[in-house]
């Protein structure tokens, strides 16, 4: 769940962002632009935390010793 809460922390974020913008008197033009790379950035952060949920929460495969191999892979030079 924590994909859950990075979500919220940056959506708050992005909002405080474009609030400070505003007040600072920033154009709509530059603004946007800003907003856009912050809501891409955050949108990176949620997907990031939601794969390290889901390889967490993975069952661990247990890995077993292989015997010898019957051909060796022969690598060019």
């Amino acid at each position: 769940m924590a994909a859950d809460s990075t979500a919220r922390n940056v959506a708050q974020r992005v909002d405080a962002l474009a609030a400070a913008l505003r007040a600072a008197g920033v154009s709509p033009e530059q603004s946007a632009g800003l907003l856009a790379a912050a809501a891409t950035a955050a949108m990176n952060a949620v997907m990031l935390d939601a794969v390290l949920d889901e390889l967490n929460a993975a069952t661990p495969v247990e890995i077993t010793e292989v015997g010898p191999v019957a051909q060796p892979v022969r690598l060019a030079a």
